[in-house]
């Protein structure tokens, strides 16, 4: 299996996930637009049992965005490291994809979602499948 690493900007926390992964989702909702200050989000979704946080654990501050949705980030730089969609993944962590330090070919956008509420100056891939 390949593990891909990831981790926050100051180096304070860092985690592990094994592939195959579930999904990795381009997101358009204004809550994810929002939780991530951008004009999209993008993250790939990780069965919980495949994550490991390697590092930082008491550096990890959680913010309750809805009833069954969280996001943690660091409390020192304020990077999100990885978050619960509770919706749409209950069993699964969702982790921001600029945060991963290696990169692979499965970590490429599979779905578009939420596509109806982007700005109208955001594009859409063409070849990535919309489910909005």
């Amino acid at each position: 299996m390949n593990k891909i690493k990831g981790g926050c900007h100051c180096s304070s926390v860092a985690w592990e996930f094994d592939l195959p992964i579930k999904t990795v989702v381009k997101c358009h909702c204004s809550m994810c637009r929002k939780l991530q200050g951008s004009d999209h989000s993008t993250y790939a979704v990780v069965p919980k049992e495949q994550f490991s946080l390697s590092k930082g654990e008491d550096s990890v501050i959680s913010y309750q965005a809805t009833e069954k949705s969280y996001k943690n980030f660091c409390s020192t730089c304020g990077t999100p490291t990885h978050l619960i969609n509770g919706k749409h993944f209950p069993d699964d962590f969702v982790l921001p994809l600029g945060i991963i330090k290696n990169y692979t070919d499965e970590l490429a956008p599979q779905i578009q979602v939420y596509t109806s509420e982007k700005p109208p100056w955001s594009n859409i891939h063409d070849d990535v499948p919309l489910f909005s």
